[in-house]
């Protein structure tokens, strides 16, 4: 639970909308007040971005499956610049643990459906569809050769995919 603590536990819409709230520890000093309130927002989001990005590349399960979750809402919160200036790295972040083999179960669930989160962001531009397309594609292998040897040591038997 204490990798949490370096989260902020507010909604992305509030953080990304509100700078003071991105830090984990509430100010103690009027000093440290007015030092967050001068914060600009981006500023406050590149952290955020980067305690993400962090979370995401833990060798700790834990924590990279609370990061991978909240790359997912973060995807379909962030504004239009930060989406295009940062979505081939989430991308590339995210397909990592889809075809990482040591991956835990949850943190490939959960890769999933922020993936899942991230095409949607994707196909509401209409300069990005043949991305989507070619990101797609570099999923769904991946996926079905993973499902496959799933069943494979569920049932015992081998399974084609075609």
């Amino acid at each position: 639970m204490a990798s949490v603590t370096l989260l902020c536990l507010l909604p992305i819409n509030v953080i990304l909308t509100n700078p003071q709230n991105c830090d984990s520890e509430s100010p103690s000093s009027s000093v440290d007040r007015k030092k967050l309130q001068a914060k600009p927002l981006n500023s406050a989001v590149d952290d955020w971005v980067g305690r993400l990005l962090a979370l995401v590349s833990s060798d700790m399960p834990d924590k990279c499956w609370v990061g991978v979750d909240l790359m997912g809402v973060t995807c379909q919160e962030c504004s239009s610049d930060r989406f295009f200036s940062l979505y081939f790295v989430w991308f590339n972040s995210l397909l990592s643990h889809i075809k990482n083999p040591e991956s835990s179960r949850i943190v490939r669930v959960v890769s999933c459906t922020s993936i899942s989160d991230f095409f949607t962001r994707l196909s509401r531009f209409t300069n990005t569809k043949k991305d989507a397309v070619s990101h797609a594609s570099k999923v769904i292998f991946p996926s079905l050769n993973y499902w496959r040897k799933n069943l494979q040591r569920h049932y015992g038997k081998a399974l084609s995919i075609s």
